[in-house]
């Protein structure tokens, strides 16, 4: 059964963050005291929401089952586009300045802050896992960062260089997707340009009849849906064919040469909105998009038909700034829930036993923050993030080996056999090494003979094969195990 999503509505007007209920249109909750921009509203984990505020250098700090800010931290200045990771122990904060600030969220050090653009930071986006910070700006740049790099401060105290820098854009970058190898950037140039993350490669660049403002995919990466400043959504294929639409408004493949130029067919247009769009998500199981805009609504959009189904107005009566859709969290605190029992009654109110490790962050860079210097950041252990090792996955263990309970199939040692013998004769594993080492040795002075002599050692070949032979080897055992 899919769990039942919702969607948070954020404004820049001082008012609340709404949840939703996407699938019913239904008011369920509000965070009070927010105002934030475009682009300054995420999810930090599994129990936390984050907001940058406008125009102050503040950051408020949510819980699902409290309407009340539950914490209030300072940068160094106007924050104006949050990222947090994927398991949300990074935060990163873009300013006005076109500074990039990367906060550890459970001790609260300010980990590094360097000069990223030379003008305002739009949008910020975590990919692959969270090894690499994406960034864009009013520069007309967009910018791919390598966590390690990033995090390596001691070794290079000079600002870290981006791993891409993307200058394709003419006019400031609005919005960042990212997705399984590739990202997508818009701006208000009417350009929406793929880019690839492993070779940093332009892939595709189409211009729309519009300045463009959000960008967003489907899970399954189909398509890209695009937000323009004069309220229209475009659809772009991703996959096949582009999409077009007839004379009748009927959507159909186009099977044109794939021109990019406005008006080409190469995308298909959802309307509904009287004034820009500011944001866009999908829900998890890709029925449907839901768009915010400056007219302060968010519509919900059944993809397969491209029909509005659902229109919901802003409780703040101004413009929508950031969405986000999620599973409706177990702990959400619903309005008019007094009663006990049941997630949205008293055990909601009262909140999850352990929560997530946050600590208030730091201002500036050298702070302790909420640990001692020699001190790594508090986890929790409590069995949630469902680890499984290697050996307890994969087929590479034969069958027989119970776990340390004796009831499963895990990674165990297993029981020695009285007819072997129970340690082996260390001067003879000594002898195969030692002799090992010798014909590694032969083969590579033979290896340097061959090679001046313009011919290839025959032994020397065999060692080079043995690596790959190890991948492979490795790679069957994992598709097995995960098949």
């Amino acid at each position: 059964m899919i769990n039942p999503q919702v969607v948070l509505v954020a404004s820049s007007t001082e008012s609340t963050i709404s949840a939703w209920d996407v699938h019913t249109s239904t008011f369920l909750a509000a965070f009070k005291a927010n105002a934030s921009g475009r682009n300054a509203l995420s999810l930090l984990g599994r129990d936390y929401l984050v907001a940058a505020q406008q125009p102050k250098g503040v950051l408020h700090f949510w819980t699902w089952h409290k309407d009340q800010v539950l914490q209030r931290c300072f940068a160094a200045e106007p924050i104006l586009a949050l990222a947090a990771s994927p398991d949300g122990v990074h935060l990163a904060g873009g300013g006005a300045s076109g500074a990039i600030y990367l906060w550890e969220t459970p001790s609260g050090r300010l980990l590094r802050s360097w000069p990223a653009h030379y003008k305002a930071v739009t949008a910020l986006a975590f990919a692959e896992g969270g090894r690499l910070l994406l960034s864009a700006g009013g520069d007309t740049l967009a910018a791919a960062w390598q966590l390690l790099d990033v995090l390596d401060a001691p070794a290079s105290p000079a600002p870290p260089a981006p791993l891409f820098s993307w200058a394709a854009h003419t006019l400031p970058v609005a919005g960042i997707w990212c997705g399984t190898g590739v990202a997508a950037t818009v701006g208000l140039d009417r350009c929406c340009k793929l880019w690839s993350l492993a070779a940093g490669e332009l892939l595709h660049s189409v211009a729309l009849p519009a300045a463009l403002q959000a960008v967003t995919a489907d899970p399954a990466e189909h398509a890209l849906y695009l937000g323009a400043a004069d309220g229209r959504i475009f659809e772009l294929s991703l996959v096949g064919a582009p999409v077009r639409e007839n004379a009748d408004g009927a959507v159909a493949a186009a099977a044109g040469d794939g021109s990019s130029e406005p008006g080409s067919g190469e995308w298909a247009t959802l309307e509904g909105h009287a004034r820009g769009v500011t944001s866009l998500a999908c829900t998890n199981d890709g029925g449907y998009l839901l768009s915010g805009s400056e007219d302060g609504s968010v519509r919900v959009w059944e993809l397969r038909s491209r029909q509005a189904v659902h229109v919901m107005a802003n409780p703040a009566k101004g413009p929508v700034t950031g969405l986000l859709v999620l599973d409706r969290p177990p702990f959400l605190a619903v309005v008019g829930s007094r009663g006990s029992g049941g997630e949205s009654g008293g055990a909601a109110r009262k909140g999850p036993k352990r929560t997530q490790p946050l600590a208030p962050l730091c201002k500036f860079p050298g702070m302790a923050g909420a640990v001692a210097a020699w001190e790594g950041p508090p986890v929790i252990l409590d069995g949630t993030a469902g680890y499984r090792g290697v050996a307890q996955s994969s087929s590479l263990l034969s069958d027989g080996f119970p776990d340390s309970d004796g009831a499963g199939s895990g990674a165990a040692v297993p029981k020695p056999d009285p007819d072997q013998d129970q340690q082996p004769d260390r001067a003879e594993l000594l002898r195969e090494l030692s002799a090992a080492r010798a014909d590694a040795d032969a083969c590579v002075a033979c290896d340097a003979l061959a090679w001046k002599c313009g011919v290839r050692c025959p032994r020397m070949e065999v060692w080079r094969a043995m690596p790959s032979q190890l991948h492979a080897f490795c790679i069957d055992q994992l598709l097995l195990a995960t098949s």
